[in-house]
């Protein structure tokens, strides 16, 4: 009996040392668990705050970006009138110009510098110290027009302050006109400068920025339009000291600002002591797989980007309206016609069909990158959706010059395609609309763009059954 009772004495103490054990386990399972869930929440609360700042961002980004462009479109406008009008007069150059301040937002004036000379300059009062300027002897405004012509597109500088008081923006464009045969130059011929005086604060309040909002801090860099290397103009200069802040850039035309945010009392000061969740850490052990499940399955919210396509960057089909409307009211005051182009792409569906649509994705950003290169800095290229894309054409009614457009695109666009090493080819079914020629409201203008549109689809169809020998 003593081997007996021995045996069971051990087993009886093996067993509550296994179970002390299991229970210590158990125990600092639960703990583990419900320090993990708090480390969890407060990363958790973390993540919101910066995802919800990086929103924001996005939202003021979206929103200057939108204000200085449309100002600027009604700059292109003027740009494309003098590259085909370079012997313009004051009588040609002031309702073009009157009409652009009335209708942009924040255009403090308008100037045209032939060879680098201010002659015209809108309004007129309280800027006449500024005719007869000559750039190149200007030594402070020089650069800026010098890298403008060296870039050969828009250069945005500033903000500046000006003489009239407050805070400016300056974008300067380069013109170009054709050369005359007897000048023997195989490129556009240099005409002379556009500039637009832009109020900033006007700008910022427009676009909703303010220094804080709410609870977060914001601050702008890039003067001159150089980017994160630009000097700080807006807000709290440690921001951009602090590694952990937000960082978004905001587009501007051959260069960009830098935006950095954060909250004012920094990240997750809004969490609150943990205390109530350690003293219930077995109901959040019990619930542990649904929190996961939860926060796995939380999507964050898809913001619109307002202006552009997140697929190819195109302006969508809201900022092309925008861009419509602007042109119809200026033409209506200035006789200053454009062209919208409709197409829609053939034999697009069965790539997506054969190839998958990541395929077809890289066929419409490819798409749209040829009609950028086909087309004028003054002119727009937007994404409809789906497959169909639009071109907007300012000062282009005349029908010779629209033929050639569109032998141009459709030469560019039927260009055999090298993606991931399958050659594609596509062409696309095109009909366009001229303003006010064809149609004098815009609506009806893109309406009969794509009923022309439709119209080219059903004639390539039906050639197409005619050379397949179909009924």
């Amino acid at each position: 009996m003593g081997k007996t009772d021995d045996i069971l004495g051990f087993l009886e103490e093996f067993g509550r040392t296994a179970r002390v054990l299991f229970a210590v386990a158990v125990t600092a399972f639960i703990v583990l668990i419900t320090e993990y869930v708090v480390t969890l929440n407060t990363e958790q609360v973390i993540n919101r705050e910066r995802a919800a700042t990086v929103e924001q961002l996005a939202a003021i980004r979206a929103r200057i970006e939108g204000e200085l462009n449309s100002t600027l479109y009604l700059g292109r406008g003027m740009i494309s009138y003098v590259a085909t009008h370079p012997g313009l007069t004051w009588n040609d150059f002031e309702p073009i110009a009157g009409e652009m301040v009335a209708v942009g937002n924040h255009i403090r004036n308008i100037a045209l510098a032939p060879d680098n000379v201010i002659r015209f300059i809108f309004p007129l009062s309280g800027n006449e110290r500024a005719l007869g300027l000559d750039y190149a002897q200007n030594k402070e405004q020089w650069p800026a027009v010098e890298r403008a012509i060296r870039m050969g597109g828009t250069v945005v500088a500033g903000p500046v302050n000006l003489i009239q008081g407050g805070q400016g923006l300056i974008a300067r464009t380069p013109i170009y006109i054709k050369a005359e045969p007897h000048e023997l130059l195989d490129k556009p011929k240099y005409w002379g400068l556009a500039s637009i005086v832009i109020d900033i604060p006007e700008l910022f309040q427009h676009a909703g920025l303010e220094e804080r909002m709410g609870d977060l801090d914001i601050a702008i860099r890039g003067k001159d339009g150089l980017g994160g290397a630009g000097d700080i103009f807006f807000g709290n200069p440690a921001l951009f000291d602090d590694p952990g802040s937000i960082k978004h850039l905001v587009s501007l035309p051959n260069g960009a600002w830098q935006m950095a945010a954060r909250p004012l009392a920094g990240w997750g000061a809004s969490e609150k002591p943990q205390f109530t969740v350690r003293a219930i850490g077995w109901a959040v052990a019990l619930m542990f797989g649904v929190l996961v499940y939860l926060l796995l399955s939380l999507e964050r919210r898809n913001r619109d980007l307002a202006l552009h396509d997140p697929l190819t960057k195109l302006p969508n089909r809201r900022l092309m309206y925008d861009r419509l409307y602007q042109l119809a009211a200026l033409s209506d005051r200035s006789q200053f016609g454009f062209a919208l182009v409709y197409l829609d792409l053939n034999g697009f569906k069965p790539i997506n069909d054969e190839y998958g649509h990541h395929m077809g994705d890289k066929v419409l950003i490819e798409i749209g990158e040829r009609l950028m290169a086909l087309t004028r800095k003054s002119d727009t290229v937007a994404r409809m959706g789906g497959d169909e894309f639009v071109v907007v054409l300012p000062g282009v009614t005349d029908m010779s010059t629209m033929v050639g457009v569109l032998d141009k695109l459709n030469a560019g666009i039927m260009r055999p395609m090298k993606l991931a090493d399958h050659e594609l080819t596509v062409s696309a079914s095109i009909g366009f609309a001229r303003f006010p020629e064809d149609a004098d409201d815009v609506e009806r203008l893109v309406n009969l763009a794509d009923k022309n549109m439709y119209q080219d689809k059903s004639e390539r169809v039906a050639n197409l059954r005619i050379i397949n020998g179909d009924d």
